[in-house]
């Protein structure tokens, strides 16, 4: 039965989106994820499961072939799995095999490629213990959902301690990096790769970034405002095209971060292959018409030809929050999403009312919300009178 494979762990990776768009093509979905009881197994008309960290190719493609399934495609939307995403169109012969987006899946291997290309002079080592810089910046080298790893240490006293929660922690088999830490404001961009060319769509200026927990906090905003994240957004946007055309990239969706201080410094901060999450993907649908899920679905098929792609625009200004909870137990949200959408400027809000809260060193978002505005200030007072309309309180 010809079938897409949709990889999925712990039940994350926009399975419902790529389902849907898979329906609306007549194509079967089936997922492969890591969990007997995955809540979008139901979605798919097969499931597949199979332990990412502890079975080997061999094992899946049994699995698949003795099911009688014969992929024409796979999906994947998680940096964990790039590398099965990359082993399995190779094995299959599909769109997205070869060796060309490889170096893709390791921080330590982007970071050798740029370095190579004269594209970036940060210090980094594949291994931390060896680390000579400071501050620098300890993470994981192959996933970059993993926030609560990343931890920024002073000196070599702080460092040999991180490496040493982390053993105690059960983390100590995680392949790490660790790179010069950056000063300056953070940003993304996202667009697709087409034949070689990084198109960007939207560039998000972040200046509430959260650098103790080291992950997206306060006001973030389309188009970047102040003009070295500007110029830093120009940079490492050419950066980044001359990687995808030495790689010869195409028929991919980029998510990069990067980070652009006052003296005139851009470093990436990280490359992932898929689409920024929270209110990037409605927000590219906003400003261009473009589904993000059905461009990688439509990549995945090998199929994505667009005519031309629209330069980065630079009106509306939009803007979000994602709201956290900073107790453990659950979110019990008592305002509704008609009231939030009926203040002036919010053009979409998302409730996850009952939300667990288990473990404060992870992100706990309950509550998204998009604006727009003239201006930062302008976004600033539509979040201001968001955040005083919203009731909620987390039950132990």
């Amino acid at each position: 039965m010809k079938s897409v494979l949709i990889l999925s762990w712990i039940a994350i990776g926009n399975v419902p989106a790529a389902v849907g768009e898979l329906r609306a093509r007549d194509l079967r979905p089936v997922l492969v994820s890591n969990l007997p009881d995955d809540p979008n197994a139901g979605l798919c008309d097969d499931h597949i499961v199979f332990d990412w960290d502890s079975e080997d190719l061999d094992t899946l493609t049994a699995r698949i072939d003795e099911r009688g399934i014969v992929p024409i495609a796979v999906v994947s939307m998680i940096e964990k799995l790039i590398e099965w995403n990359i082993a399995l169109t190779t094995h299959y012969d599909l769109p997205g095999g070869g060796t060309s987006r490889a170096v893709l899946a390791s921080k330590t291997l982007v970071r050798e490629h740029m370095r190579a290309l004269g594209l970036s002079r940060i210090k980094f080592t594949g291994d931390p213990r060896t680390v000579d810089f400071f501050p620098a910046i300890v993470k994981p080298a192959r996933e970059s959902s993993a926030s609560y790893l990343v931890k920024r240490v002073d000196d070599r006293e702080e460092l040999l301690a991180h490496l040493k929660h982390l053993e105690e922690s059960g983390a100590g088999g995680v392949e790490l990096i660790a790179e010069e830490f950056l000063p300056g404001t953070e940003f993304s961009v996202d667009g697709p790769v087409v034949r070689g060319r990084f198109h960007p769509l939207l560039a998000v200026e972040k200046p509430d970034h959260d650098d103790v927990k080291h992950h997206d906090a306060g006001l973030e905003f389309h188009p970047p405002q102040q003009d070295h994240v500007r110029e830093g957004v120009r940079v490492l946007c050419e950066a980044i095209d001359t990687l995808c055309a030495d790689r010869g990239l195409d028929q991919l969706w980029l998510h990069f971060e990067g980070r652009s201080s006052p003296d005139g410094r851009t470093e990436l901060v990280e490359i992932n292959l898929r689409a920024g999450g929270g209110e990037i993907p409605r927000s590219i649908q906003e400003l261009y018409g473009i589904d993000v899920f059905e461009v990688i679905v439509s990549m995945a098929l090998g199929e994505y030809a667009p005519r031309e792609l629209p330069a980065l625009r630079e009106r509306p200004m939009i803007g979000w929050m994602d709201v956290e909870a900073e107790e453990i137990g659950t979110v019990e949200i008592t305002t509704t999403e008609e009231e939030l959408l009926a203040l002036p400027g919010v053009l979409h809000v998302r409730l996850n009312n009952g939300f667990r809260v288990t473990r404060l060193d992870m992100e706990n978002f309950f509550f998204t919300f998009a604006m727009t505005a003239g201006s930062v200030a302008g976004l600033r007072e539509h979040a201001a009178r968001v955040l005083d309309t919203l009731e909620y309180r987390v039950r132990p």
